[in-house]
């Protein structure tokens, strides 16, 4: 059933300081809850010099019995299917994999494949080829292999259960990719014409760069633990993905939190305080938000980075109690929106410029600096703070534009390309702007933050305010004829920022109620 949403998107904009991002109404695809599952564990693994918590009860992934009890375990808290990690044939996540397509099939669950594009046992891009015509010729077909219904609208007298969907025909079955950017897009379609070129599967890709859903079906983000608002950023991917198709399958990521200190493989460590399962209601109420075609837990048990929802000594059943809860509410059908009237001194992200059309009268020369017609001076007040020092790299596909301030009607200065390394030296209050210097070391410009990855904090920066000044021009008695406005610079692409971007928490509307409860009100 397909539900509009504009008047929840008007009301969440004001709340965010943003207009709406998008129009995406609910999906009208069966609502699917997978969850990521990793099966390389063994008797080893759990050592807590290696990890930040470990499982209620130790176990192999190679054991059958563990396998059961994870399906067990999870199809009873509302999760249809693992997606699980895939290194290829001849190696031992490929041996659990048969073994758990079977206990799957007796339990009437379903499982897909996560094909991670960086197995160690991939040397070539022949071996990609050559490993997705395995998969196609072993595993698509299995009856407890995850299909999906392919269109929207398309599961009409199919049913809804995974296991109604298989036989319905518009489902396909579902892969996930991991890390597909190692390869072009045009690359990847000249993978995909070999081993798919009927397309009878659905491709999942992963990732910041929407652009391969030239080639792809759909799109998820592996990680939301890095955004400090899950919901500003999961709110940004709807419209980008519609942008690519009707037919394009949106997946909302959840996370119960993320603590990657202890890997040292990773140098760059992503850590979420789980807040005794409150951020992990969060990003479930951020992801209902976005009316999401499916809803993907990262994860069930990758242990090392920290983001399992599987039982831990130190929480218990916890994280699956919750899961629950959240996915009988998206399964029940996520319910149309209200309007809220809520006022809120919370600055919009940019302004909209306005002519009035009737005659302008010349302004009396004073000393004042000159202001726009339409658009009121940014200027900045001295608040006497250092500047701060955090890198970041450029994401934008072309250039990104360097403004004089934070705001998109603001002089260009000059542009960035893709892949430099900046340092920030400030920020804005809400975060959307990273100040810098540009073009020299003693003068500064602004970056919109929607187009960098920060390797570090940001909430360590200091705060540039800025005034603005509204203009007010003394009038002669004479009428001149009415000017011809400057245009305004296009802002460029929403981009997406796909690794850490701490920002400061949006400031609530002045109410006692919080936002979701306002906006879904059955929500815990």
């Amino acid at each position: 059933m397909k539900r509009l949403i504009v008047f929840f998107l008007l009301a969440l904009g004001v709340w965010l300081g943003a207009p709406p991002t998008h129009t995406h109404a609910q999906s009208a695809r069966p609502p699917l809850v997978l969850a990521f599952y990793y099966n390389w564990f063994d008797e080893k693994t759990w050592n807590l010099n290696a990890l930040p918590d470990l499982p209620v009860v130790k176990y192999a992934s190679r054991d059958p019995e563990i396998m059961r009890h994870h399906i067990q375990q999870a199809k009873s808290v509302g999760i249809d299917a693992f997606v699980v990690s895939w290194w290829g044939a001849g190696n031992q996540t490929d041996d659990n994999f048969k073994v758990m397509l079977d206990l799957a099939r007796q339990a009437n669950f379903r499982v897909a494949i996560d094909f991670e594009v960086t197995s160690p046992f991939y040397r070539s891009k022949n071996d990609v080829v050559q490993s997705l015509k395995y998969l196609m010729s072993t595993y698509i077909n299995h009856p407890a292999y995850l299909n999906a219904i392919a269109t929207p609208n398309g599961a009409q007298n199919c049913g809804v259960l995974p296991s109604q969907i298989k036989n319905c025909g518009n489902s396909k079955p579902v892969i996930f990719f991991w890390r597909q950017q190692l390869y072009s897009v045009d690359e990847w379609k000249a993978i995909r014409d070999q081993v798919d070129p009927e397309r009878r599967t659905l491709w999942i890709e992963e990732g910041t760069n929407e652009t391969y859903l030239r080639v792809f079906d759909g799109h998820h983000l592996y990680m939301i633990a890095w955004a400090p608002n899950p919901f500003a950023e999961l709110n940004k991917w709807p419209r980008r993905i519609r942008n690519f198709g009707a037919d394009k399958i949106w997946v909302a990521t959840v996370n119960p939190g993320a603590d990657n200190r202890k890997v040292p493989s990773q140098p760059e460590k992503v850590v979420r305080d789980r807040n005794g399962g409150n951020y992990y209601r969060e990003t479930w109420r951020a992801a209902f938000s976005t009316y999401p075609d499916w809803i993907m837990i990262t994860s069930w048990n990758e242990w090392p980075e920290g983001t399992m929802i599987e039982p831990s000594v130190t929480y218990g059943n916890l994280y699956l109690d919750i899961t629950r809860e959240f996915a009988a509410q998206f399964k029940a059908g996520l319910p149309t929106p209200t309007p809220t009237n809520t006022p809120t001194n919370t600055p919009t992200r940019t302004a909209t410029p306005t002519l009035t059309p009737t005659q302008t009268l010349t302004p009396t020369t004073t000393s004042t600096a000159t202001i726009s017609p339409t658009l009121g001076a940014l200027v900045p007040q001295d608040d006497h703070q250092p500047d701060g020092n955090v890198l970041a790299s450029i994401i934008v596909s072309g250039t990104l534009r360097v403004r004089a301030a934070p705001t998109t009607d603001a002089e260009i200065l000059g542009r960035l390309r893709e892949g430099i390394t900046v340092t920030l030296l400030a920020r804005t209050a809400d975060n959307l702007w990273w100040q810098i210097a540009y073009p020299n070391a003693k003068q500064r410009g602004w970056i919109s933050s929607d187009f960098t990855i920060p390797i570090s904090d940001t909430n360590a920066l200091p705060i540039r305010t800025f005034a603005t000044i509204t203009p007010t021009p003394t009038p002669t008695a004479t009428p001149t004829e009415t000017p011809t406005p400057e245009p305004t610079a296009t802002p460029l692409p929403d981009t997406p920022t796909p690794t850490p971007t701490p920002t400061a928490t949006p400031t609530p509307t002045p109410t006692a109620t919080p936002w979701w409860k306002r906006i879904f009100p059955f929500l815990p």
